[in-house]
Protein backbone atom coordinates (compact mmCIF):
# COMPACT_ATOMS: atom_id res chain seq x y z
CA UNK A 1 0.00 0.00 0.00
CA UNK A 2 3.11 2.05 1.06
CA UNK A 3 4.34 1.65 -2.77
CA UNK A 4 1.02 2.22 -3.89
CA UNK A 5 0.55 5.84 -2.10
CA UNK A 6 4.20 6.90 -2.90
CA UNK A 7 3.44 6.79 -6.56
CA UNK A 8 0.20 8.34 -5.98
CA UNK A 9 1.74 10.69 -4.43
CA UNK A 10 4.50 11.33 -7.24
CA UNK A 11 1.82 11.25 -9.83
CA UNK A 12 -0.03 13.81 -8.40
CA UNK A 13 3.61 15.90 -7.96
CA UNK A 14 3.58 15.43 -12.10
CA UNK A 15 0.39 16.39 -12.32
CA UNK A 16 0.67 19.33 -10.67
CA UNK A 17 3.93 20.74 -12.34
CA UNK A 18 2.09 20.23 -15.60
CA UNK A 19 -0.85 22.16 -14.85
CA UNK A 20 1.58 25.11 -13.21
CA UNK A 21 3.30 25.18 -16.24
CA UNK A 22 0.35 25.47 -18.35
CA UNK A 23 -1.24 28.54 -16.19
CA UNK A 24 1.72 29.76 -16.85
CA UNK A 25 2.07 29.70 -20.73
CA UNK A 26 -0.54 30.60 -22.52
CA UNK A 27 1.02 30.72 -25.96
CA UNK A 28 -0.66 29.03 -28.68
CA UNK A 29 1.20 26.48 -31.08
CA UNK A 30 0.68 25.61 -34.35
CA UNK A 31 0.54 22.38 -35.25
CA UNK A 32 3.89 20.26 -33.98
CA UNK A 33 5.88 16.78 -34.29
CA UNK A 34 5.04 16.80 -38.26
CA UNK A 35 8.53 17.92 -39.63
CA UNK A 36 10.63 15.60 -37.76
CA UNK A 37 11.19 12.03 -37.95
CA UNK A 38 12.72 8.90 -36.12
CA UNK A 39 14.75 6.53 -37.89
CA UNK A 40 11.74 4.06 -37.36
CA UNK A 41 9.16 6.81 -39.00
CA UNK A 42 12.20 6.91 -42.43
CA UNK A 43 12.40 2.78 -42.13
CA UNK A 44 8.86 2.93 -43.13
CA UNK A 45 8.67 5.55 -45.86
CA UNK A 46 11.57 3.47 -47.66
CA UNK A 47 10.53 2.14 -51.25
CA UNK A 48 7.38 4.28 -50.63
CA UNK A 49 5.38 4.97 -53.80
CA UNK A 50 5.98 8.88 -54.33
CA UNK A 51 8.39 9.36 -52.14
CA UNK A 52 11.93 10.52 -52.34
CA UNK A 53 15.21 10.07 -50.06
CA UNK A 54 17.30 13.05 -50.32
CA UNK A 55 21.08 12.16 -48.47
CA UNK A 56 23.33 15.30 -48.21
CA UNK A 57 25.92 13.85 -47.09
CA UNK A 58 29.46 14.90 -49.95
CA UNK A 59 29.26 12.87 -52.80
CA UNK A 60 32.39 11.09 -51.45
CA UNK A 61 30.67 9.43 -48.33
CA UNK A 62 27.07 9.15 -49.93
CA UNK A 63 29.15 6.43 -52.46
CA UNK A 64 30.81 4.36 -49.61
CA UNK A 65 27.19 4.69 -48.24
CA UNK A 66 23.20 5.71 -48.08
CA UNK A 67 20.13 4.82 -47.47
CA UNK A 68 18.40 2.46 -49.91
CA UNK A 69 17.13 4.38 -53.20
CA UNK A 70 18.41 7.56 -51.66
CA UNK A 71 19.47 10.68 -54.20
CA UNK A 72 22.74 13.13 -53.57
CA UNK A 73 22.14 16.28 -53.13
CA UNK A 74 24.68 18.50 -51.35
CA UNK A 75 24.64 21.78 -49.35
CA UNK A 76 26.95 23.15 -52.20
CA UNK A 77 23.72 22.36 -54.46
CA UNK A 78 20.86 24.81 -53.10
CA UNK A 79 23.44 27.80 -52.18
CA UNK A 80 25.03 30.29 -53.97
CA UNK A 81 28.11 32.80 -52.31
CA UNK A 82 27.09 36.46 -53.37
CA UNK A 83 26.77 38.44 -51.87
CA UNK A 84 28.73 36.59 -49.12
CA UNK A 85 28.49 32.43 -48.50
CA UNK A 86 25.35 30.19 -48.17
CA UNK A 87 22.75 32.69 -49.33
CA UNK A 88 19.96 31.35 -50.67
CA UNK A 89 19.70 29.55 -54.32
CA UNK A 90 17.05 30.75 -57.50
CA UNK A 91 13.87 29.50 -57.35
CA UNK A 92 15.19 28.32 -61.16
CA UNK A 93 18.16 26.04 -59.53
CA UNK A 94 15.40 24.31 -56.94
CA UNK A 95 13.18 23.68 -59.68
CA UNK A 96 16.06 22.32 -62.16
CA UNK A 97 17.65 20.35 -59.00
CA UNK A 98 14.48 18.43 -57.60
CA UNK A 99 13.29 17.97 -61.06
CA UNK A 100 16.62 15.92 -61.72
CA UNK A 101 16.39 13.97 -58.94
CA UNK A 102 13.06 12.80 -59.70
CA UNK A 103 11.05 14.72 -57.58
CA UNK A 104 7.84 16.40 -58.05
CA UNK A 105 5.69 19.17 -55.71
CA UNK A 106 3.43 16.42 -54.54
CA UNK A 107 6.36 13.65 -53.72
CA UNK A 108 7.04 13.06 -50.22
CA UNK A 109 10.58 14.28 -49.23
CA UNK A 110 13.06 12.64 -46.20
CA UNK A 111 16.24 14.10 -46.10
CA UNK A 112 18.87 13.68 -44.02
CA UNK A 113 22.56 14.67 -43.56
CA UNK A 114 25.69 14.22 -41.45
CA UNK A 115 26.53 17.47 -39.99
CA UNK A 116 22.79 18.44 -38.15
CA UNK A 117 22.83 21.42 -40.71
CA UNK A 118 22.20 20.53 -44.48
CA UNK A 119 18.87 18.57 -44.24
CA UNK A 120 17.38 21.38 -41.93
CA UNK A 121 19.00 24.11 -44.92
CA UNK A 122 16.96 21.82 -47.52
CA UNK A 123 13.72 22.00 -45.77
CA UNK A 124 13.68 25.90 -44.90
CA UNK A 125 14.54 26.34 -48.59
CA UNK A 126 11.88 24.01 -50.07
CA UNK A 127 9.22 26.27 -47.65
CA UNK A 128 10.74 29.48 -48.43
CA UNK A 129 9.74 28.26 -52.17
CA UNK A 130 6.36 26.97 -50.95
CA UNK A 131 6.56 23.49 -50.66
CA UNK A 132 5.49 22.14 -47.25
CA UNK A 133 6.22 18.34 -47.81
CA UNK A 134 9.57 17.78 -46.20
CA UNK A 135 10.90 15.95 -43.28
CA UNK A 136 14.24 15.66 -41.50
CA UNK A 137 15.60 12.64 -39.82
CA UNK A 138 16.75 13.42 -36.42
CA UNK A 139 19.87 11.89 -35.94
CA UNK A 140 20.82 12.27 -39.50
CA UNK A 141 23.24 9.45 -40.80
CA UNK A 142 24.92 8.52 -37.76
CA UNK A 143 21.38 7.87 -36.45
CA UNK A 144 20.29 5.64 -39.29
CA UNK A 145 23.64 3.86 -39.26
CA UNK A 146 23.03 3.15 -35.25
CA UNK A 147 19.50 1.98 -36.10
CA UNK A 148 21.02 -0.69 -38.55
CA UNK A 149 18.67 0.12 -41.54
CA UNK A 150 20.51 -1.21 -44.97
CA UNK A 151 22.40 0.81 -46.77
CA UNK A 152 24.03 0.57 -50.28
CA UNK A 153 26.48 1.84 -53.15
CA UNK A 154 24.20 1.72 -56.19
CA UNK A 155 23.34 4.66 -57.29
CA UNK A 156 19.54 5.15 -57.96
CA UNK A 157 18.78 6.94 -61.47
CA UNK A 158 14.80 8.09 -60.96
CA UNK A 159 12.73 9.15 -63.92
CA UNK A 160 12.84 12.96 -64.21
CA UNK A 161 10.06 14.86 -61.98
CA UNK A 162 7.98 18.18 -62.67
CA UNK A 163 8.76 20.18 -59.56
CA UNK A 164 7.62 23.49 -60.01
CA UNK A 165 8.88 25.93 -57.20
CA UNK A 166 6.16 28.95 -56.13
CA UNK A 167 7.71 32.96 -55.82
CA UNK A 168 10.05 33.35 -53.12
CA UNK A 169 7.76 33.41 -49.46
CA UNK A 170 9.14 36.22 -47.55
CA UNK A 171 7.27 35.21 -44.63
CA UNK A 172 10.78 32.87 -43.90
CA UNK A 173 13.60 35.39 -44.48
CA UNK A 174 14.69 38.27 -42.93
CA UNK A 175 16.78 40.93 -44.68
CA UNK A 176 19.65 43.35 -43.22
CA UNK A 177 16.84 46.03 -43.09
CA UNK A 178 14.78 44.04 -41.40
CA UNK A 179 17.60 43.64 -38.66
CA UNK A 180 18.71 46.90 -38.48
CA UNK A 181 15.12 48.11 -38.02
CA UNK A 182 14.97 46.00 -34.75
CA UNK A 183 18.60 47.25 -33.96
CA UNK A 184 17.67 51.37 -34.35
CA UNK A 185 14.09 50.89 -33.16
CA UNK A 186 13.66 47.89 -30.48
CA UNK A 187 10.43 46.62 -30.72
CA UNK A 188 9.83 44.40 -27.48
CA UNK A 189 8.12 41.50 -29.74
CA UNK A 190 11.03 40.90 -31.66
CA UNK A 191 14.13 39.05 -30.81
CA UNK A 192 17.63 38.68 -33.19
CA UNK A 193 19.10 35.55 -31.75
CA UNK A 194 22.42 34.56 -32.70
CA UNK A 195 23.08 30.73 -32.19
CA UNK A 196 27.02 31.05 -32.97
CA UNK A 197 29.26 30.06 -29.84
CA UNK A 198 30.13 32.36 -27.12
CA UNK A 199 33.60 32.07 -27.87
CA UNK A 200 32.69 33.66 -31.52
CA UNK A 201 30.67 36.39 -29.58
CA UNK A 202 33.94 37.46 -27.72
CA UNK A 203 36.24 37.23 -30.96
CA UNK A 204 34.20 39.12 -33.37
CA UNK A 205 31.14 40.57 -31.49
CA UNK A 206 27.41 40.01 -32.40
CA UNK A 207 24.02 41.97 -33.80
CA UNK A 208 23.40 44.61 -30.79
CA UNK A 209 20.96 43.85 -28.69
CA UNK A 210 20.75 39.53 -29.92
CA UNK A 211 20.45 36.73 -27.55
CA UNK A 212 23.59 34.71 -27.62
CA UNK A 213 22.38 30.71 -27.43
CA UNK A 214 24.14 28.16 -29.18
CA UNK A 215 22.47 26.12 -31.93
CA UNK A 216 24.52 23.20 -30.31
CA UNK A 217 21.36 22.76 -27.68
CA UNK A 218 18.30 22.27 -29.94
CA UNK A 219 20.01 18.76 -30.09
CA UNK A 220 20.42 15.30 -27.54
CA UNK A 221 23.72 14.34 -26.96
CA UNK A 222 23.85 11.46 -29.39
CA UNK A 223 22.41 14.01 -32.07
CA UNK A 224 18.75 13.81 -32.42
CA UNK A 225 16.91 16.71 -32.20
CA UNK A 226 15.37 18.01 -28.24
CA UNK A 227 11.95 17.10 -28.19
CA UNK A 228 8.84 19.49 -28.98
CA UNK A 229 8.08 19.73 -25.12
CA UNK A 230 11.83 20.17 -23.68
CA UNK A 231 11.86 22.64 -27.04
CA UNK A 232 9.22 24.80 -25.80
CA UNK A 233 10.24 25.09 -21.82
CA UNK A 234 14.16 25.78 -23.21
CA UNK A 235 12.57 28.70 -25.42
CA UNK A 236 10.07 30.22 -22.74
CA UNK A 237 12.68 30.24 -20.15
CA UNK A 238 14.40 32.51 -22.74
CA UNK A 239 11.41 34.47 -23.20
CA UNK A 240 11.21 33.90 -26.75
CA UNK A 241 7.33 32.54 -27.09
CA UNK A 242 5.65 31.78 -29.79
CA UNK A 243 3.53 35.14 -29.58
CA UNK A 244 7.56 36.84 -31.11
CA UNK A 245 8.85 37.32 -33.94
CA UNK A 246 12.43 35.82 -33.51
CA UNK A 247 14.90 36.46 -36.83
CA UNK A 248 17.59 33.52 -36.17
CA UNK A 249 21.28 34.02 -37.47
CA UNK A 250 24.27 32.53 -37.61
CA UNK A 251 27.67 33.07 -39.32
CA UNK A 252 26.85 32.04 -42.59
CA UNK A 253 22.67 31.17 -42.02
CA UNK A 254 23.52 27.57 -42.28
CA UNK A 255 23.75 26.56 -38.14
CA UNK A 256 20.27 29.21 -38.22
CA UNK A 257 18.73 26.45 -40.29
CA UNK A 258 18.25 23.55 -37.47
CA UNK A 259 16.83 25.95 -35.22
CA UNK A 260 14.43 27.47 -37.94
CA UNK A 261 13.42 23.89 -38.27
CA UNK A 262 13.66 23.04 -34.40
CA UNK A 263 11.08 25.77 -33.68
CA UNK A 264 8.73 25.23 -36.36
CA UNK A 265 8.26 21.96 -35.55
CA UNK A 266 7.91 22.92 -31.89
CA UNK A 267 4.64 24.61 -33.43
CA UNK A 268 6.36 28.15 -33.66
CA UNK A 269 5.63 30.07 -37.29
CA UNK A 270 6.53 33.71 -36.77
CA UNK A 271 10.52 32.58 -37.16
CA UNK A 272 12.59 33.68 -39.84
CA UNK A 273 16.35 33.35 -40.95
CA UNK A 274 18.64 36.31 -41.45
CA UNK A 275 19.86 34.66 -44.59
CA UNK A 276 23.16 37.02 -44.89
CA UNK A 277 23.56 36.32 -41.77
CA UNK A 278 26.75 37.59 -39.30
CA UNK A 279 28.80 37.63 -42.07
CA UNK A 280 27.04 39.85 -44.32
CA UNK A 281 26.43 42.33 -41.08
CA UNK A 282 30.30 42.55 -40.24
CA UNK A 283 31.58 43.20 -43.16
CA UNK A 284 30.06 46.57 -43.61
CA UNK A 285 32.25 48.45 -40.96
CA UNK A 286 29.42 51.10 -40.56
CA UNK A 287 27.14 48.58 -38.75
CA UNK A 288 27.16 48.67 -35.20
CA UNK A 289 28.41 45.67 -33.83
CA UNK A 290 28.30 44.69 -29.39
CA UNK A 291 31.11 43.06 -28.24
CA UNK A 292 31.18 41.38 -24.38
CA UNK A 293 31.70 44.10 -21.96
CA UNK A 294 35.60 44.77 -21.83
CA UNK A 295 36.36 43.53 -24.92
CA UNK A 296 37.91 46.00 -27.39
CA UNK A 297 35.91 46.56 -30.87
CA UNK A 298 35.62 43.70 -33.50
CA UNK A 299 37.32 44.56 -36.58
CA UNK A 300 35.68 44.54 -39.56
CA UNK A 301 34.58 41.07 -41.41
CA UNK A 302 35.82 41.03 -45.34
CA UNK A 303 35.99 37.22 -45.55
CA UNK A 304 32.42 35.90 -45.51
CA UNK A 305 32.93 32.48 -45.10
Amino acid sequence: MRTIAKKLTILLALIMVLMSFTACNPSKYAESDQKIISVKELEGYIGGENVAIIDMQSPEDYASGHVKGAVNITKDDIVINVPVDNMLTSKNKIDKLMSEKGISNDTTILIYDSDKMSAARLFWTLLVYGNENAKVVSGGIGAIKEAGLEMSTETPSPAPGNFTASEKNTQWIATKDDVMKQVENPDPNVALLDVRTDAEYAEVGKVPGSIMWDYADNFYADGTFKDTQTTRINYINKDLRPEKEIITYCKTSMRAAPVFLRLYDAGYRNIKIYDGAYSEWSANPNNPVEMPAGAALAPSQKDAS
